[in-house]
């Protein structure tokens, strides 16, 4: 038996190993009636996890639950494919119904997160902590929508309302670093951090940097490619870099 031959059959025994574990794995878990798998899907880890009904798993989703770990998903949800959902340090995901997670689009959870019904969250976004050891809480509320490549820091806390709107390619960061000190790097000095709350209604536009520490008020609009260092006021409309407000919205009686 020569070299390559060998390697071909350790990769072949390997993968079944693996499909033996991940079909274990899925055993071990809480799964609705309806749920359709396609295969290779990954779920590793000794933590928890509960799906409710009509779901779907599309191929090579990779769920990661650490020990203590639970993750808790409501009826008719989508996972497409390549998308990754881990969750570590004791934490917990929970999420309502009609969720979808997009195309290589990244959760991954160190803290308590809770994201609401009929949430989407579209191609290649990616969510979590960007410093380490610094995990703040994700809070979605129901019908809100994250469009594709949109990146969300939770170093510090973020809430996103319901029927909030953020449009493709996205940054939200909640930490920032000290640049004075002139021993270190720029990017590596003293960290700060801070929240960002969306509040109900708001509709963010594609390519906006929205940075720590902002309150976007209920139903604002922010224009594309802004930068959001301050609060944006309710009912308004803000553009440009800084963001500065344009506008008040006339309602329609």
């Amino acid at each position: 038996m020569n070299y390559i031959t060998l390697h071909y059959l350790k990769y072949l025994v390997n993968r079944s190993v693996r499909k033996v574990y991940w079909l274990y794995s899925l055993s071990r878990g809480k799964f609705g009636k309806g749920l359709q798998v396609q295969f290779p899907v990954r779920i590793e880890g000794k933590g928890g996890v509960e799906f409710g009904k009509n779901g779907h798993l599309n191929k090579m989703v990779n769920i990661g639950i650490s020990k203590f770990s639970f993750l808790k998903v409501g009826d008719n949800s989508l996972f497409e494919t390549q998308c990754s959902v881990l969750i570590t340090r004791q934490a917990k995901l929970t999420i309502g119904n009609g969720f979808k997670l997009g195309e290589n689009a990244r959760l991954y959870v160190h803290n308590n997160w809770l994201i609401g019904n009929n949430v989407k969250i579209e191609t290649h976004c990616s969510i979590f902590a960007r410093e380490p050891e610094q995990f703040g809480i994700l809070s979605i509320g129901n019908g809100s929508r994250i469009g594709d490549h949109t990146i969300i820091d939770v170093v510090d806390n973020v809430s996103i309302g319901n029927e909030v709107a953020i449009g493709p390619n996205c940054t939200l960061y909640t930490h920032d670093h000290l640049y004075t000190d002139f021993n270190k790097p720029a990017w590596k000095g003293g960290l700060t951090k801070a929240p960002i709350v969306i509040e109900d209604g708001a509709w963010i536009g594609s390519n906006v940097t929205i940075l720590p520490g902002v309150v976007i008020a209920s139903k604002a609009v922010v224009a594309a490619g802004s930068v959001v260092n301050k609060d944006v006021e309710a009912h308004s409309i803000y553009a440009g870099v800084p963001a500065k407000l344009i506008k008040k919205i006339n309602y329609d009686d």
